[in-house]
Formats: structure tokens, C-alpha cells, sequence
């Protein structure tokens, strides 16, 4: 991704970029400086916000203004304070146990990183040519900021952030860098973007709106490249081009024609920079012994040249004219001369570019429904974020003529796929054109985020249906129930172990069961396999053998779950191609064509022996390929289990189902939804789960330590509190990314030397093949392995006798000596030295098969196998896991697959910031640890089931915890119009003071409510505190306090389970939004009374016990809708308490209510006659303070 985002804090702010430019402080520079200085040039300011900081596009960007804004969040020139202080940094325990300091966000950073080959190019080139790639750069990168501007840059307001409103723009300081860590040539610019944004509606400061800023960064990547494509174009006439991998485990990329592979692999990583260096010493090493090192030896020296390589960035910026020096002598020796690469690169295209005109609708809705079948395949679900980048993706070989062609091209792609999906949610609230901007955002109510539009496709939504469907249809294969119950109590799997009480419940629940379709879904570790072979085993003995069909996700775990379950297995995929897909049409005309000869030969008046013959071949032909269809064809009676079913798709698992239905065959789902999930939309199993349609199993058998057992369902579930358990046992280590790779490596090192089954995880394929060659490097050292006879590996390394390699391609023709076929996942030991062809022989480490691959598949699709990702990782159980943990590089899920791994024991090694990266950074202000755990448990990568994600987004946008948050925001917009005016006529000098303090949008609120109870009262208090202020006094804040203690002395008037009120306005949008809310909460209220009693919920018979009222009784009806009322407003979802737990922190109205509803509770239990003791509620917690909306 081209384009990436990250927080910066206020202490760190942007001090790391201040560091390593040249400063403006004093004058300005001359153009030579960009070429000849030791720095990198100074920043630029950037964006539409800038007039608010009476800055100008462009201008240079000095310490002190870049301090001020980024740090202190003040005006650069006034030293006004913009919206509030920054918050004070908070203290957590740090690294090494010392207690530390988390700062505010003082913005966040996104990088813009041009393509690999227009690096290179920029950096071989003249300085004209790099004055105008570098334009080019900025050109795309401040369109791409624009377009951020007028559709993710925005700030909310009100509770939770109801309401998007506008704000004038965005205030950024670009940084321009050229090269890498390791000192390639790396053309990318830092945009830091202030958390600091002004209204639109009122002027007044606040910060942005992160989620919709993250959520719009991989759109805004596409929307980059292709607006860089089109200027290099336009500017350079180049053009670009898809390349094909070498290798089947890399992806295709776009680079410039051109520009060699060979020559971007040269300035590409770090390995260079490793190459360059071994080279050196085995140089040295060749001079001091007088001969050429061994392989052995040039492996250890490879592994010393990795280890003097690991520095920290080189701060002491070298100039550019130093570099490029550098570099094109670096590109001549690896055979490119730089004006022979300008040549074949520049003005190659003759291709008018593209004009918004030279399109019309037949080609945009053509092209949007590709964007949108492409969306459809991956998600379940999507937002317009979603289809701008694929419609980028799809038009990436398109070049458009300047940028407002490209953004009008793409706006019109998706707007038509959006037209061609199908919406989940709504926009709720019409609003009038002449609406003022405090209401509205992007031409939508500010309650109405366009790309919070939620969309899904009619395929997706009819398979679904039928995979429910399924699951309650009845009429489904099944047993006995009896004979079930007690062949169960009986059952001993091959290991000899007895089912437990769910197992055998949940396997009696599939098998007396007449669903076409049933689900098991089960943590990690709790049996899943035991009990599919229960299931099997009866199955088999009532219906007979061969009427289980085992089905997986890949052929290697096909392959797992056949040997565990002794049956027949292939992967999802293989079964769809062979029984109705291309394989099976391929059969099918294959029949045709035969059976079209062989009739014409039956009607033949004569037949002689040569014709005789052939229809005897013509016979054996079609009986093959009957014989051959029928062999992926499912019968009446069949069970298909289908393992790991999280990481099957929707459209799978429909194709299946309706294969079973015709059949009269029943599917078995198994799995656990919080594991991986399908690459392809997904979802289905988490939703048959979460709907009660799974049977479950809870109890934890895999790991030794009882702590481990409970610590791994914690972690399933992304409780914070279990990163304690597991440090409080020493799984956790932490530190740079070079010590948790030694450290991680050593002790799995450790367990595989003592005898231990072990594994050894990483958070990308880089650090996985430096795993590898470290390992293969210890195994030359002690024999293991022989070095000096090796074959070339896809991942560009090699191996030779004794090594452990990994396929990573099915390959159905390279067959073991067994007649078994080499899968994606297979680890192999090289049994010998290379074949003169370039192939070698292998053990496979499954089942102990001889194995022989080829030259071209070694080169295509193997890598050593020491190391593995997360991944690839789901389905191993071995003695011992350990897992390395880098920042941003793993889900909830990820994790929680790699960290239940091992029986015995596992590990994380968290990788921590090197402070001697950022330097002038304070170390403190860095994530530690546990703050890099917390983000990985913070992020669900499991895909939802549309059907549920709309009745998710059906429940949310109908809530009263949503509704009541719109209400407040309109509310406190008519209520601050109102006592700005009761001010600005009492006492129009404070006007101004009380609006700029921090206390105004607290005291706002306030006035809101308590003026609603007793306008009179509310205007005598406002009356008594607008006294002139002293200097030291906060008049709103005293205002503030006098309403509120008003407020808790006249709430009790109030009536729960009503409308709230707001005080008058004379807005007429204002008002018709008002009133539209108001409608909305009377029928949620409603809606929630009737479901309440309506339907007998757990937490209905905890409130009957604790009142002793009964379903007649007068008082019951009320005290129902009004906890109904409660829990829906605040968002409880505890099934058991009526009011939920006590939140650490709540807002004095939800402590008021949840008092209130107490006291009614306790009430009705005094009254009524009863034997029966109250449950407990919650103890009471004094009220916090109400904060207001900030306005």
C-alpha cells in the first residue's frame, strides 16, 4: 500500500521530521540547497484548513510554527489556544516496569511512498527529471489530500460522536524523504495532519474524526497511484505496466515500463544491503585464507553480515547528490546503465488520456458491475471506501488527462455500484437544501455518512437464505435418538479417549437431527476432532461405509482431517471444479463428443472390425467419464463434515448445501469462527453461532496448564485483562525487533533441540525468511545440513540435503510413492543431494513418503520451512508455540491462532519501537507492549454474515442510545442559540469568554435541561452567575454548576420512558429535524415496551424475583417498559441484570436513571407480600458530572 497512517503524539509531535530537515527559521533556501544540503528539504504547509492559522499553501514550515500547532495545539502566530488544551499525558507502567507517559494525539501521519520503479527512476535520473517526478509526486498527493478534504476529513460532535460535521479543511505539514532505512532510494513524503480542525458551522476548534480518516486510507492509496500514473504520463509520457510474479507465492504488481525487475530488486531491501556486505567479507575471507569459502562457510558469513547490519536509520542524512552518486554506480555494476533506463522509460506512451466526455453510461455500468461482482467475491459486506479502491483497481492501466477526470471517473464507477448493490442501511433524514451546516455534512444530514452506507449484493443474501434454510429443514438424514444416546456412551475414539459430557451432547444433537444443515463450533482445544469422529463412526455403522465425505479448506488440511477421521477427504475447492465446475463441463463435452461418435457409428449399415473397435473405445470412453463425474457426485444418505468452515465462503457453502438437498445427503459444519476466516465473503458459521444455531462446545482440553485453558478463551473473546494472565506467567516477552527475533528463535531453537514438537511464527514473509536462513545456517554449523550441493528456492534462498522446505502449491501431478499428491502446507526433508536435472528427493514429514520435485516447481512454489506466518500456522497442535508480534501486523484473530498452538506452552515476543529510530523522540511516548497487545485484540477481522450485519445496523440506527444522542446534539444546538442570546442581551461583553471556555458546551447542556424543567429557575441561575468575571473566574463553569444543582433537585418531576423535551428554537431545519427525532423515539419506545413483554428474556425473571410483582400486577407493565427503555438507551446487553453492571465511568444522566429505577425496584419489592429475597442490584456510585456535547 502506497499510501499508510499513523497517530503522532503531542510530545513526540513532529519532532522525528523536524529532525532531519533543513530549518526555515531564518531565510529561505536556495533551490541548489534540495541537491547539495545534508538534510532532507524543509516541510511545506498543506491544505484548505490553513487560513484559520493564517498560513498559506505551501509556505515553509519552521520548528516554531510546526511546535506550536503539533504540540501545544496553539495558533503559530498568536499562540491562541485552538479548541481545548491537549489533554495532560497520562501515566501506565512502561517498558521495563518504569512508569511512562501517553501524550494526545496531535495528528496523524500519512506517508505517501511512490512505486519501486519510479524511485529508481527518480533516482537515476538528472535533476530535471527529478524536479519534475518529484512534481508529479505532490500533484498526486495533494489531489489525493482534497479529496480527503471533501469526504473522510471531517469532525462529530454530540455522544459517541453522533453527528459529522464539517469542518473548512485540513491543516497538514508535508516532509519530504528519498530513502529507505538502509539507503535505497525510497521517494516518499510525510503528510502529518493536524488533530486540530475548524468548523464550518461556528469557526470553533476541534479535532477530526480518526475512524473515518483510517477507514478511508487503503481508497485513498488506490486514488493516489492512479492519479501518479496519470501525471508521469502527461509529464514524462510513461507508461505503466502489470508484472506477473516469478513466483507463485508473490503478487502481481504495477510498475513502470521500463524499469527492469532486476534492477527494482537491486534497491528493493535490506537482503541488498546483506549481499553487499557478505560479498565483502567472503572477499576478505577468500584474501586471508588464499581460497574460495565453502558454502558452509559463506552461510555463517552471510549470517554475521545479517547481525553487522541491523543499525538503527542513519540520522546524519547524506546530501542527494551524494546519493544519486551511489546509486546509479550501484545500478552499472549490476549491468543497467541509468541513461539507457531513462531512455526505455521516458516518452514510451502515445495514448491520449482519458476526459470525463469520452465516457458513457453503457461503459460505466459495465464497468461498475466488474467493481462490484470483484467487491462481492471478497466481502460480505461493503462501504463506497471499498468501491473506490477496486473501481482504482479495475482502471489502474486507465490514464486519465488531469485529476478531476479521474475523481469524476471513479465517483461515477461506484456511485453505479452502489445502483447495482443492495443497501443494508438507510439514510434516515431528509433534510432541505437550504439546511444550515451545523445540520448537515456532504449534502446528507449529519446523522447520514455516506460511507458509513452499508451495501451487499443479491447473490450474497440468496445464499445465505439458503444455507438458513437448510439449517431448519428437517426432513434431513438422521439416527435414533436412543440408539444415539447409547452408542455415544460407548464410543472410544482411536487415541482411546471417551467423548465428555458436550461432546457427546453436541454429537447426539447433529446425528439424531433431521437439519440438511448443522454447525459445531468450539474454541481452540476443546475436542472438535473427537467428536467429529464420533459422529463419523455412527454415521458410517447406520448408513455404511463411505457415507462420510470429509471437506476442508485446503488440501492440506483435507489431508489432516483425513488421516485423524480415516475417510476420504479433498479440499472445497477441488470438489466444486470436479462436480459442477469446469472440470465437470469439461467431462461433459468430452461425453458429448463421444457420445455423438459413438451414435454415429451405431447407425452405420456396415460395421467392420477396425469400426468395431473403435466403438468398443468409444464405450470404454464414455463409461470412464460417467464413472469419473460420479466420483465427485454426492448419494441420498451421505454426511459431508466440512473442518475448518470459518475459512470456507458463503458461495461454497451454498454450492455445497444445494448439492446435499438434491442428494438427500446432510452437511456437517466444524469449526471456530474466531479463528481465520474466508478469504472470499464470509461469515456464515459466526452467524449460525451467534444465533443459537451451533451446537458449542466450551471446555478446553489442549493445554497442560489449567490458567492456559481459561487465559485462551479470554483471548478468543479480546478481554484485555488476559495480556496480565499470560505476562503474570512469563509468556510474554518484549523488546526491538532484532532482540525478539533472537529471542523468539533461541528458545524455539531450545525446544527442538531438547526433542519438543515446536513452532516458529512471524508477522510477514520477510521476517519468515530471515527465520529460515538463520535456522539453516545453525544447521549447516552443526551438520545437519549439507551446504555445498543446493538447489534455488522461490524465496530466493537455497536448500540442500537435510533441510526442512514447505510447498506452496497443490500440484496433483507430482505424486509420493504412496500415489499421494503434493499440497500447499506440505513440509518435506531433503534426503539427498540435487539430482543432476535440479531436482531433489524428499521425505515428506506427514506421512513419511518418499517425494520428488522437480527444478521448475522448487523455483516456483517451495521455501524453507523453519518458520511460518500465522496462517499458515491454523490447524498444527505441537508441544510448544512461539510467536512474534510486530505493531499493526496482526488481528484478534491472528493472534489468538498462534498463541494456542502449542500443548505445553506459548509465547509472544512483542516487538516494540527502537527508540534510536525516532530520534528526538521522547522513548516514553512510543507504544510499549501492552499497548501493541491491546491493538491487536482491538481489531476483529472476522467478516459478518450480511443478513446479520443488517439487522445489526437495523437495531443501531433505531436505538435509543442513538436516537437520545441525536436529540441531545439537536437539542443542545437549539439550547446554545438560546442562552446566546439571554447572554448577548444581559451581558453581551461575556458572550465571547464564555463561549471560548472549556466549561461552555457542559454548561450548555446543562441550561438545555434544566430550562425544559423550569425555564424561570433556569434563567434566575443563568441571571445570578453572569456577574463580571474577575480575570480568575470561569463564568461558564459557575453557571454550570449552579444549573445542574437546579437540575438534580427538579429531576425527579421527570417521567422515565418519555420524549425528552428541548427548549424552543426558531430554526425551521432545526425544528423539522427535531421533531423527525422526537417521532422516531416515541415508536422505538414503543417497539421496545411491546418486545420486552412480549418476550419472557432472561433478565425479566431476575426483576420478578427482585420486585415480586407479578404479570397482573398494575405496577409491572410500566417498570418493564421503563428497564426495557433503560437498557436499550444505554446500550446493555447483559442478559441477566435488569440494569446491567455499573459502568466505571457514566454521565450523570445514565447514574440519575439507574438511581430512579432502583428506587422503584426496591419500592415495588418493599410492597409486595413475598417470601422471596431480592437479588442483589448493583451498588450505587455517586453520580459523575454530566460533560456536555462538545460544541
Amino acid at each position: 500500500m502506497t499510501v499508510s497512517i499513523a497517530r503522532l503524539s503531542t510530545d513526540a509531535g513532529v519532532s522525528y521530521l523536524l529532525k532531519t530537515t533543513s530549518h526555515a527559521d531564518v531565510e529561505t533556501r536556495d533551490i541548489t540547497g534540495y541537491y547539495t544540503d545534508a538534510s532532507n528539504p524543509p516541510g511545506q504547509w498543506l491544505g484548505a484548513g490553513l487560513p484559520g492559522i493564517e498560513m498559506s499553501t505551501h509556505a515553509t514550515v519552521t520548528d516554531a510554527a510546526a511546535k506550536a500547532l503539533f504540540e501545544r495545539g496553539e495558533h503559530p502566530t498568536t499562540g491562541a489556544s485552538l479548541g481545548r488544551t491537549p489533554n495532560q499525558a497520562t501515566t501506565v507502567t512502561g517498558r521495563n516496569g518504569q512508569p511512562a507517559r501517553r501524550a494526545a494525539v496531535a495528528g496523524f501521519d500519512l506517508t505517501f511512498s511512490v512505486p519501486k520503479s519510479i524511485s529508481v527512476l527518480w533516482a537515476l535520473g538528472s535533476d530535471a527529471y527529478k524536479d519534475k517526478i518529484m512534481a508529479a509526486h505532490h500533484t498526486a498527493l495533494e489531489a489525493t489530500l482534497a479529496w480527503l478534504e471533501t469526504s473522510a476529513i471531517h469532525t462529530r460532535a454530540g455522544h459517541g460522536g453522533v453527528a459529522h460535521v464539517s469542518v473548512h479543511g485540513a491543516i497538514a505539514a508535508a516532509f519530504d524523504h528519498w530513502e529507505s532505512r538502509s539507503g535505497d532510494p525510497q521517494l516518499h513524503t510525510h503528510v502529518v495532519i493536524s488533530n486540530r480542525a475548524q468548523r464550518v458551522s461556528d469557526g470553533a476548534w476541534t479535532t477530526l474524526d480518526s475512524r473515518t480518516l483510517y477507514k478511508a486510507t487503503v481508497a485513498a492509496s488506490q486514488h493516489y497511484n492512479g492519479l501518479l500514473y496519470d501525471q508521469l504520463g502527461r509529464d514524462l509520457g510513461t507508461e505503466a505496466e502489470v508484472r506477473i510474479p516469478t513466483s507463485t507465492i508473490h503478487n502481481f504488481s504495477f510498475e513502470l515500463a521500463g524499469v527492469d525487475d532486476e534492477l527494482i530488486r537491486e534497491f528493493s531491501s535490506r537482503s541488498r544491503i546483506i549481499d553487499i556486505e557478505a560479498a565483502r567479507l567472503i572477499h576478505d575471507w577468500s584474501e586471508t585464507h588464499g581460497r574460495e569459502p565453502s558454502n558452509a562457510v559463506k552461510l555463517k558469513l552471510r549470517q554475521q553480515a545479517t547481525l553487522s547490519t541491523r543499525t538503527a536509520k542513519n540520522h546524519d542524512i547524506i546530501p542527494l547528490n551524494t546519493r544519486t552518486r551511489q546509486w546509479r554506480e550501484r545500478a552499472q555494476a549490476r549491468g543497467f546503465d541509468p541513461e539507457a533506463v531513462l531512455a526505455a522509460t521516458i516518452n514510451r506512451s502515445h495514448t491520449r488520456p482519458l476526459t470525463s466526455s469520452d465516457t458513457d453510461a453503457v461503459w460505466i455500468t459495465s464497468t461498475a458491475g466488474l467493481v462490484k461482482d470483484l467487491v462481492a467475491r471478497r466481502r460480505a459486506t461493503w462501504n463506497r471506501w471499498n468501491l473506490i479502491a477496486e473501481a482504482e483497481r479495475v482502471c489502474l492501466e486507465i490514464r486519465c488527462a488531469t485529476p478531476a477526470d479521474r475523481l469524476s471517473l471513479m465517483d461515477a464507477i461506484a456511485t453505479a455500484a452502489e445502483e447495482q448493490s443492495v443497501a443494508l442501511n438507510e439514510f434516515r433524514y431528509s433534510i432541505p437544501t437550504t439546511t444550515a451546516p451545523d445540520l448537515t455534512f456532504n449534502g446528507r444530514s449529519v446523522f447520514d455518512l455516506a460511507s458509513a452506507h452499508l451495501f451487499t449484493d443479491v447473490s450474497t443474501l440468496t445464499n445465505e437464505e439458503a444455507i438458513m434454510n437448510a439449517h431448519t429443514h428437517d426432513a434431513g438424514p438422521h439416527l435414533n435418538q436412543t440408539t444415539v444416546q447409547e452408542a455415544l456412551q460407548q464410543f472410544i475414539s482411536r487415541r482411546g479417549e471417551a467423548l465428555q459430557g458436550e461432546q457427546r451432547r453436541a454429537a447426539e444433537a447433529v446425528l439424531a437431527s433431521g437439519r440438511r444443515l448443522d454447525a459445531i463450533v468450539g474454541p481452540a482445544g476443546t475436542g472438535k476432532t473427537t467428536t467429529m469422529s464420533a459422529v463419523k463412526a455412527l454415521w458410517e455403522a447406520h448408513f455404511g461405509t463411505g457415507t462420510v465425505v470429509g471437506l476442508a479448506p485446503a488440501a492440506a488440511s483435507a489431508d489432516v482431517l483425513g488421516r485423524e477421521l480415516e475417510l476420504a477427504t479433498d479440499n472445497v475447492s477441488k470438489w466444486l471444479y470436479e462436480s459442477t465446475g469446469p472440470g465437470a463441463a469439461i467431462r461433459a463435452g468430452q461425453y458429448i463428443h463421444a457420445a455423438e461418435r459413438y451414435q454415429a457409428a451405431c447407425q452405420s449399415p456396415r460395421l467392420d472390425n477396425q469400426a468395431r473397435k473403435a466403438m468398443e473405445r468409444l464405450a470404454q470412453r464414455l463409461s470412464a467419464l460417467t464413472s469419473t463425474q460420479s466420483k465427485w457426485q454426492l448419494r441420498r444418505h451421505q454426511l459431508v463434515i466440512i473442518d475448518e468452515a470459518s475459512m470456507v465462503s458463503t458461495y461454497q457453502l451454498a454450492a455445497l448445501l444445494d448439492q446435499a438437498s438434491s442428494a438427500g445427503a446432510k452437511v456437517l459444519l466444524v469449526g471456530d469462527p474466531a479463528q481465520l476466516d474466508a478469504i472470499d465473503a464470509g461469515g456464515v458459521l459466526g452467524w449460525l453461532d451467534r444465533t443459537g444455531c451451533a451446537q458449542r462446545l466450551t471446555t478446553v482440553w489442549r493445554f497442560t496448564n489449567d490458567w492456559e485453558r481459561a487465559a485462551s478463551l479470554k483471548l478468543r473473546k479480546g478481554d484485555f485483562d488476559v495480556i496480565a494472565d499470560y505476562d503474570a506467567h512469563e509468556r510474554i516477552s518484549s523488546g526491538t525487533y532484532d532482540a525478539m527475533v533472537d529471542d523468539a528463535y533461541n528458545h524455539w531453537d531450545a525446544d527442538i533441540r531438547t526433542g519438543q514438537t515446536s513452532i516458529l511464527i512471524a508477522p510477514d514473509n520477510d521476517t519468515v525468511a530471515m527465520l529460515n536462513e538463520r535456522a539453516q545456517a545453525d544447521r549447516v554449523g552443526t551438520g545437519a545440513v549439507d551446504a555445498e550441493a543446493t538447489v534455488g528456492l522461490s524465496d530466493g534462498l537455497h536448500a540442500g540435503q537435510g533441510d526442512t522446505i514447505l510447498a506452496r502449491r497443490n500440484d496433483r501431478h507430482i505424486l509420493d510413492d504412496t500415489g499421494d499428491f503434493i499440497r500447499n502446507g506440505t513440509l518435506i526433508t531433503v534426503s539427498g543431494s540435487p539430482n543432476p536435472d535440479g531436482s531433489i528427493d524428499g521425505i515428506r514429514q506427514d506421512n513419511g513418503a518418499r517425494i520428488l520435485l522437480g527444478a521448475s516447481y522448487l523455483a516456483e512454489s517451495v521455501e524453507l520451512g523453519y518458520a511460518t506466518t500465522a496462517h499458515r500456522s491454523q490447524g498444527i497442535t505441537v508441544d510448544t508455540g512461539h510467536t512474534l508480534v510486530s505493531e499493526g501486523r496482526l488481528t484478534r484473530e491472528l493472534f489468538y491462532v498462534s498463541m494456542t498452538r502449542g500443548k505445553a506452552g506459548n509465547h509472544a515476543y512483542i516487538s516494540e519501537p527502537d527508540p534510536r529510530d525516532h530520534h528526538g523522540v521522547d522513548s516514553s511516548t512510543l507504544p510499549d507492549w501492552r499497548e501493541i497487545l491491546g491493538g491487536v485484540l482491538s481489531v476483529e477481522g472476522a467478516e459478518h454474515a450480511a443478513h446479520e450485519v443488517h439487522e445489526e445496523q437495523q437495531n443501531q440506527a433505531n436505538s435509543l442510545s442513538r436516537l437520545l444522542a441525536e436529540h441531545d446534539y439537536l437539542a443542545q444546538i437549539a439550547a446554545s442559540d438560546d442562552v446566546t442570546h439571554l447572554i448577548s442581551t444581559h451581558s453581551p461583553e461575556l458572550v465571547t469568554v464564555m463561549r471560548e471556555s472549556a466549561s461552555w458546551g457542559a454548561m450548555v447542556a446543562a441550561w438545555g435541561r434544566t430550562a425544559v424543567i423550569d425555564r424561570n429557575l433556569a434563567g434566575q441561575a443563568l441571571a445570578d452567575g453572569l456577574r463580571p468575571a474577575d480575570g480568575a473566574r470561569d463564568v461558564a463553569a459557575d453557571v454550570q454548576s449552579s444549573l445542574q444543582a437546579l437540575q438534580r433537585r427538579r429531576r425527579s418531576e421527570e417521567t422515565l420512558g418519555t420524549v425528552p423535551a428541548s427548549v424552543p428554537t426558531n430554526r425551521d431545519d432545526l425544528q423539522e429535524l427535531l421533531s423527525d427525532v422526537q417521532q422516531r423515539i416515541t415508536k422505538r419506545m414503543a417497539e421496545v415496551a411491546v418486545h420486552a413483554l412480549a418476550n419472557e428474556e432472561p433478565w425479566m425473571g431476575v426483576l420478578r424475583s427482585q420486585t415480586g410483582l407479578q404479570a397482573n400486577d398494575g405496577t409491572w407493565k410500566p417498570l418493564v417498559r421503563d428497564v426495557a427503555g433503560f437498557r436499550d438507551r444505554w446500550d446493555i446487553d447483559n442478559p441477566e441484570l435488569p440494569l446491567g453492571s455499573m459502568p466505571a465511568s457514566a454521565d450523570w444522566n445514565h447514574s440519575d436513571q439507574r438511581a430512579r429505577l432502583e428506587a422503584r425496584i426496591t419500592a415495588a419489592h418493599d410492597s409486595t407480600p413475598t417470601t422471596t429475597s431480592p437479588e442483589p442490584t448493583a451498588r450505587r456510585q455517586s453520580p459523575v458530572p454530566v460533560v456536555g456535547p462538545s460544541l
